[in-house]
């Protein structure tokens, strides 16, 4: 339990003087180098206070100078720090609408180009999906859970159509990304934060435009193979 205690008074008084820091550089601009900075430095140290040891692996084949739709799997809410700490690339995620009402932390995302999901809301969906394009002309590289939402379940849930189709939109290639132990730190209704390793996993980027807008399914498979592969080992034949 300590640790637990630990973890989540590391997360307010670390998220408190990062999101008035982000708020502070984005006056000037929302795609300042130095707002990525104090996005990895705070990932970094909540992932530091949950005693979680992390690693990444492959990334061989990712050209890091272009942008991608990045879409990983999603168990824990240690899944986003990780990312950030794990990946040193401007990186924007899409997030439900809620967050965005949160004191400081809500309003510094909004500021930093975060762009808000309300998926209830089909209107307010595709304006979301026009500003993550915008985003993207920006500069920064999107991340999209496919899933809509952690799972309570190592098994991957189905995977809904938003990232594949600004994948397509955007012309930008899709990069699987398979997070690797969330699930045993803080899975879903843990009560406590479980220390242990965590590897974030990068796939091969998939480009959209060898899929026709009727196989986006074919695309959304592509992706997923890859993650489950990640995570599980590859299929028996």
């Amino acid at each position: 339990m300590l640790r637990t205690l630990f973890a989540a008074l590391t997360a307010i008084f670390i998220t408190i003087p990062a999101g008035l820091a982000v708020i502070a550089v984005s006056l000037f601009s929302s795609s300042a180098p130095a707002i990525d900075s104090i996005i990895r430095w705070w990932g970094r140290c909540l992932v530091a206070a949950a005693g979680i040891d992390l690693h990444t692996e492959g990334g061989e084949t990712v050209d890091w100078s272009q942008r991608y739709v990045l879409v990983p799997n999603h168990y824990s809410y240690y899944d986003i720090p990780c990312i950030f700490a794990a990946i040193e690339h401007p990186i924007r995620f899409m997030a439900k609408a809620s967050l965005f009402s949160i004191p400081i932390f809500g309003w510094a995302i909004g500021r930093a180009g975060f762009i808000p999901v309300d998926r209830k809301d089909r209107s307010k969906a595709s304006k979301s999906f026009g500003m993550a394009s915008e985003r993207i002309r920006k500069r920064n590289s999107i991340v999209i859970f496919p899933e809509g939402g952690r799972t309570a379940a190592r098994e991957l849930r189905e995977f809904q159509r938003g990232a594949f189709l600004l994948a397509k939109k955007s012309g930008l290639p899709l990069l699987p990304v398979a997070i690797d132990g969330t699930f045993d730190v803080f899975r879903v209704g843990a009560k406590r934060v479980t220390p242990g390793r965590v590897t974030v996993k990068l796939g091969t980027p998939i480009d959209p435009s060898a899929f026709s807008v009727r196989e986006k399914d074919a695309l959304s498979n592509a992706a997923r193979t890859q993650i489950e592969s990640m995570l599980f080992g590859a299929p028996s034949s």
